[in-house]
């Protein structure tokens, strides 16, 4: 009977992989709202996951991966710009910092947005729901799915219009409620 232990450095492997992958979406979205060009976000994405690795040993697990990641950025983003300063395409420090700050407090509010979206996604009718959610299916198109309803193709679509402005006012509502900022 033989037991397989993984060693710290895999658990470690493991977990970092894990963080990055549930993270890498926002963190490239935060880099790309910092960087003008797309192939210097890619850039700046590479160096940031080579220092996230290489400094994985100092993070502090019970802190959050993603606004730990987003220091990285930042500071990363800071000496990409130093290295391009004759580009004058690239943003000043100061808009960088004035952006950072702003999408740092745009991303703080996120879980609080999504949990928030959930409750008004719950608030719709089931037809509602399920029409939501096959829209973001590619099972079924939805002119199948307007035939099987037995609506029209544009009915379909104006109701999906519809929702998502619903959904997007309740969230507003709710966060005004919640004294966030939208």
């Amino acid at each position: 009977m033989s037991t397989t232990t993984s060693s710290p450095d895999q658990d470690s492997r493991e977990m970092f992989t894990s963080f990055l992958e549930q993270e890498r979406l926002r963190i490239f979205g935060y880099i790309r709202t910092l960087v003008p060009h797309n192939s210097d976000a890619e850039d700046v994405y590479q160096h940031v996951c080579l220092t996230l690795w290489n400094k994985f040993d100092e993070f502090d697990q019970d802190r959050d991966f993603f606004a730990w990641a987003c220091g990285i950025v930042y500071f990363t983003v800071c000496n990409f710009r130093r290295s391009n300063q004759r580009d004058r395409h690239f943003f000043s420090q100061e808009l960088i910092e004035t952006m950072s700050q702003e999408r740092m407090q745009h991303l703080s509010n996120y879980n609080l947005r999504l949990e928030l979206l959930q409750d008004c996604f719950y608030s719709l009718s089931q037809a509602d729901q399920e029409l939501l959610i096959h829209s973001t299916q590619e099972k079924q198109s939805i002119k199948d799915f307007a035939q099987k309803a037995g609506k029209t193709v544009q009915t379909l679509y104006n109701r999906l219009s519809t929702l998502r402005r619903e959904l997007a006012d309740c969230v507003k509502r709710k966060l005004k409620r919640e004294g966030t900022m939208a």
